[in-house]
This record gives structure tokens, C-alpha cells and sequence, in this order.
């Protein structure tokens, strides 16, 4: 008899239950240009919307109805808890550019990686004061959440957060960086939450972000339950830097979300939702709907102040 289980072959991984989305993907259109290839509108919601893993006929994830039934229709907050105390497990974060629904180019601000039209990878410098792409707009930050829920009843199951927002993604980091030093590098289990909230900017006042805060606890008492949670790992024998380094093997740090996805919900066009949209058109397929805008706005001036976009969540 075989002793032990499955030692090799098998690819382990870890369980993602679920998304926590802030939009989706909205009306299909046909571009006039030579091909007329099809692409959809964006879609931004004002409050989250927790998905499960399978998607509807519309493309959408479908709704996680467990756990939307306990939070609410369009709750503005969101209770998580980390898996990891690593930061840049819990919140992955990078700049990307995508192109025709592809990602071209992901770097940390120092080195990059460049896809060329055939797939092959090109190691560049990633220079933000000269790079074209982020001058223009179209190379923007990524961030990835791994977080538990604990309105979910999928207990140990992974939902993931993603956001390309310039407000979001700096606040979310900054405030993983802050609190980890406030608790001695433990994040893991604590409550945070999500929250939608307001940030003042001079060029379109103040705008919808997304932001990390702790949940029902004061910064004291996030002290006391970072330094009980030491005490338990002691007691209990657990090592999280062991855990961890089975979690990068287990694919913890794999991009769930396709390309194509990625690039219509945050890189494309968007339809009018609860709130403006943080995503400049980069893609060609999207050029129709800026130019039935413009063609729109001689003919009926809008109110709104001219600009670049807002940068949202």
C-alpha cells in the first residue's frame, strides 16, 4: 500500500472563490474601422459587488449572492482579512500598458518587460520620466488583492480585488506600508476593510477611490491583536514565512484575469455608471466611441470642464 499521498505530478494551487469587482463589462459595439472588430464599453459602478468565479452569458461574473445577500446590493464598504503578511503577496502591484487588448509592458519603475508583436520578451529600463506610453497616459499602475472575506461563507477561500487607479493603488500600498510597521510586520488575519471614498485633486475636485482602513478597531488595539497573533503563531508552531513560500508555489502570485478582460474594463471607453471612470482609451478598437463623443460635444457643449480624465479607483 502506498503511504503518504501524491508526492508529484499534480499542480497545486491555491482556491479563488471569487472577485470583489468595482465594474464590468458593458455594451458590445462594432468598430467602422477596416475589420470592424468587436470590443466592449466599460462599465463603473459606485460600490463594490462581490462575484463568484463563473460568468454569465453577458460576459459578467455572476454575483456571489451569499455573500452579497449578507453585505447588501451596492455596499460602499467591504470587511477583508489578509492571508499573508507579506505586502506584495496581499496587494501585487506593477505598471502596465496594453495595446489591442494585450499587455505590451509590465515594470516596477525601474525595469520592465516588453513584448514585441511575435510574443517575444525584451528586459528595458522602465523609466517613468521618459517613458511615451506613461506620458501619454495609456501605461497605468496595477494593483491585485488576495484577501479573505468574512461575510463569505467559503471559509479559507481567496477572492482577489483589482484596481488600475493612480489614487487607489498609491493609498492601498502606502497604507499595507503603514500598518505593517505598526504592528511588526503582521497583517495577516487583521481586520481591514475596503471602503469607497472621497479625494480632493485640483484638476476634477474631489473623486471616488478606493481606500484601506481598519475595520472597527483603533490603531492600539490593531497593536494588540498583531502582538496576540505573534504569541499564537509561538504556541501553535506556525511559520508564515514557510507559509508563504508554499503559497508562491502553489501559484498564489498568478494573474487569474485574462488580458483581454483587463484591457476593455480598465484601458477602454467606458458607458455612464454610478461614477466617472479613472481609464483613458488606449486601444484602437475604442477610437469610434471618443469620436461619436466628439462629434457630439460640438454639436452640444458640455458642461463639464475639458482635461484629462479623472483618475479613479
Amino acid at each position: 500500500m502506498i503511504k503518504g499521498g501524491i508526492k508529484t505530478g499534480l499542480a497545486m494551487s491555491i482556491s479563488e472563490v471569487g472577485k470583489i469587482k468595482i465594474g464590468g463589462k458593458g455594451e458590445e459595439r462594432t468598430s467602422t474601422k477596416p475589420g470592424k472588430k468587436k470590443y466592449r464599453l466599460a462599465v463603473r459602478f459606485g460600490h463594490f459587488k462581490v462575484t463568484t468565479t463563473e460568468r454569465g452569458e453577458d460576459g459578467n461574473f455572476l454575483p456571489d449572492e451569499a455573500v452579497m445577500g449578507e453585505i447588501g446590493d451596492k455596499p460602499k464598504e467591504l470587511a477583508i482579512r489578509f492571508p499573508f503578511d507579506d505586502i506584495h503577496m496581499n496587494f501585487q502591484t506593477s505598471y502596465q500598458y496594453y495595446d489591442s487588448k494585450k499587455q505590451v509592458c509590465q515594470g516596477d519603475g525601474v525595469h520592465a518587460e516588453r513584448k514585441d508583436k511575435d510574443g517575444q520578451v525584451t528586459k528595458i529600463k522602465c523609466d517613468l520620466e521618459t517613458c511615451e506610453f506613461m506620458k501619454s497616459g495609456k501605461c497605468k499602475p496595477s494593483g491585485r488583492m488576495s484577501c479573505y472575506l468574512p461575510d463569505s461563507p467559503h471559509r479559507g477561500g481567496i477572492y482577489r480585488f483589482r484596481t488600475h487607479g493612480w489614487n487607489s493603488v498609491g493609498g492601498i500600498l502606502a497604507a499595507l506600508q503603514d500598518y505593517s510597521k505598526y504592528t511588526d510586520g503582521v497583517l495577516q488575519g487583521l481586520p481591514f476593510k475596503l471602503v469607497f471614498t472621497k479625494k480632493a485633486t485640483e484638476e476634477h475636485g474631489n473623486v471616488p477611490v478606493v481606500a484601506l482602513v481598519l475595520d472597527g478597531v483603533e490603531l492600539n488595539q490593531m497593536r494588540d491583536l498583531a502582538s496576540a497573533e505573534r504569541q499564537a503563531r509561538i504556541e501553535f508552531g506556525r511559520d508564515t514565512k514557510i507559509i508563504e513560500q508554499k503559497a508562491v508555489v502553489a501559484g498564489v502570485m498568478e494573474d487569474t484575469d485574462k488580458e483581454e478582460d483587463v484591457a476593455e474594463e480598465f484601458y477602454g471607453e467606458i458607458e455612464d455608471g454610478d461614477e466617472p471612470d479613472e481609464a483613458g482609451a488606449s486601444s484602437e478598437d475604442v477610437q469610434d466611441v471618443m469620436e461619436e463623443k466628439d462629434a457630439k460635444e460640438k454639436a452640444e457643449p458640455s458642461e463639464k470642464p475639458k482635461g484629462k480624465k479623472p483618475d479613479l479607483f
